[in-house]
């Protein structure tokens, strides 16, 4: 069996999934997503061409990176199957419509349209967790609950080592484990990382906080409070730019618990994305993705965790620019999560320069995105072509990232056997993330290689 692995997209940067895996003369992608960012990287997604011959796509999870450019690979004769569990197959589906939305607004040329989004759909074929997948004879996969967003998975790739013959004779198999984007084991929402995966003989693994760590998930309740409190005290707005998916029902859910036990009162709580206003009836149909606390304390009691009293959801465009020059007090969650582009552009260029009000930052900002000159405290920024002062107050709060942390990733790795693993590839980070969780997987006594983009590894 000749097994050769690469990758077009997330090697050396922290977007763009697209991690190549070629049996003999047959090729799968694992996700077959959008570069993200700067206007460099983003610019990559127009021009890009996935090779024409792939067979399928297993697809970790709905997030923009890591689905984004499918229906780009589908409008270019895609016609095999693209594997995902339900609930990553139900958010593809709002994500992937949303930006054919965008593009059309944005782009002279858009990248597909919304019909090339509905052929797209037509290709999914869902699996559940720990229930393998023969593919062929040479390729069986089977998903594990990875714990970053609802659905999301870890894919074993389980290869016979000889020919399909030999192999049936010899029984000698090699697994290669993709990680996706790896969870955190006290995800508020989703299960914990899975463990019970074969012994992997490669690993590709995500770097995108190999030199950060996270402050845990409980101490945002007090962070969070303290910045709602501190805000409303002086009459101002709470704006947080969210991802759409997962970030912004993480924070309704811990709004929800704060304003039940009177922490912070009960002022409007506005959702401005139409995207992740559909995503939370995602949500609300897939209760099997959710933990066992969540089950216990909302499921079992017919209480939805993802709707407190105070929420509105902003209809149209028009309400979005009265929410945003309104100046009373409340919390506006609105997408894009880097703040480069969607409504939230509006909601900054009218209260930045208020220093009564505060920008939350929830999620990760990639470097040159408006988001990141934000988080960096910037003196000033440009805004719809407009120089604006950064007056208002600018927090951050990083317990809330679902993306495991250089430490939590070592301890995951603990407890999955490791026995027979050969190599870590690492991919999903920029250049001090990758290099810092190289060094630690070293010291560890892992043998880690950073992944190039189009650099082709044998494995055997």
């Amino acid at each position: 069996m000749n097994i050769v692995s690469y990758s077009l997209g997330a090697a050396g940067t922290v977007t763009g999934s697209k991690h190549i895996l070629q049996l003999n003369d047959k090729k799968y992608s694992i996700d077959c997503g959008a570069w993200q960012g700067s206007e460099i990287l983003e610019r990559r997604n127009v021009n890009f061409e996935m090779p024409d011959d792939i067979e399928s796509v297993f697809l970790t999870h709905a997030h923009y990176d890591h689905n984004g450019l499918l229906p780009l690979l589908v409008k270019k004769g895609f016609k095999g199957y693209i594997y995902a569990t339900p609930a990553t197959r139900d958010l593809t589906s709002i994500i992937l419509a949303d930006s054919a939305k965008i593009q059309q607004h944005d782009l002279e040329t858009p990248i597909y349209t919304e019909d090339d989004c509905i052929d797209t759909m037509k290709h999914f074929k869902c699996l559940q967790y720990e229930k393998p997948k023969k593919i062929n004879d040479n390729l069986t996969v089977t998903y594990y609950n990875a714990g970053h967003i609802l659905g999301s998975s870890m894919i074993d790739a389980e290869i016979p080592k000889h020919s399909s013959i030999l192999g049936k004779i010899f029984k000698k198999k090699i697994h290669i484990l993709y990680t996706g984007d790896l969870g955190r084991a006290d995800n508020p929402i989703c299960e914990k990382p899975a463990t019970n995966m074969p012994a992997p003989d490669y690993l590709y693994l995500e770097a995108t906080y190999g030199d950060r760590r996270h402050e845990q998930f409980n101490t945002a309740f007090q962070e969070l409070s303290y910045v709602i409190n501190r805000t409303v005290e002086r009459g101002g707005k709470i704006i947080i730019p969210s991802f759409a998916v997962e970030r912004s029902q993480e924070l309704i859910y811990y709004i929800k618990v704060l304003m039940n036990n009177g922490t912070i009162p009960r002022i409007p709580v506005w959702i401005d994305s139409p995207m992740a206003s559909n995503a939370i009836g995602v949500f609300n149909i897939h209760p099997e993705c959710f933990n066992e606390n969540l089950k216990k304390e909302f499921i079992s009691k017919g209480r939805n965790p993802f709707s407190v009293r105070t929420l509105k959801f902003v209809n149209n465009f028009k309400e979005s620019l009265r929410v945003a020059k309104s100046s009373k007090p409340c919390i506006i969650i609105s997408c894009n999560g880097m703040c480069q582009n969607g409504r939230i552009v509006n909601h900054l260029y009218y209260n930045i320069e208020n220093p009564n009000n505060t920008v939350l930052i929830v999620g990760y900002m990639s470097e040159n995105t408006l988001g990141r000159k934000i988080l960096d405290k910037c003196e000033k920024v440009v805004i719809n072509n407009k120089e604006l002062e950064l007056k208002c107050e600018v927090q951050r709060i990083s317990a809330f990232s679902a993306h495991a942390d250089y430490q939590e990733i070592i301890d995951w790795l603990k407890q999955i056997d490791t026995s027979k693993l050969k190599k870590i590839f690492l991919v999903h980070g920029d250049e001090a993330s990758l290099k810092n969780l190289k060094h630690l997987l070293t010291n560890e006594g892992y043998k880690a290689e950073i992944v190039e983009e189009g650099q082709k590894y044998k494995l055997n």
